[in-house]
């Protein structure tokens, strides 16, 4: 079976669209079945919270940059 880092490697060769189809199919792999009904509805209305937080400029936003610059940055502490 091949390693974490195999998979990667191979992964990385795939073009841009067909990692993008990975990622979401590995994504949706961890979903798992919604286990109470109403689910649904309470993302919902999470969404529609977070949503007027930034319409009401109550929240503060990042770019997207900075946000990976910090991921990257915590992932490799994760890795020491």
């Amino acid at each position: 079976m091949a390693t974490r880092d195999e998979l990667l490697a191979q992964a990385l060769r795939l073009s841009p669209d067909d990692r993008a189809r990975l990622a979401h199919e590995l994504l949706d792999s961890l979903d798992g079945d919604v286990e109470a009904p109403d689910a649904e509805a309470a993302w919902g209305e999470e969404i529609s919270r977070r949503a007027q937080e930034v319409l009401d400029g109550t929240v503060e936003l990042v770019e997207w940059d900075e946000v990976r610059k910090q991921m990257n940055e915590e992932l490799e502490r994760m890795r020491r």
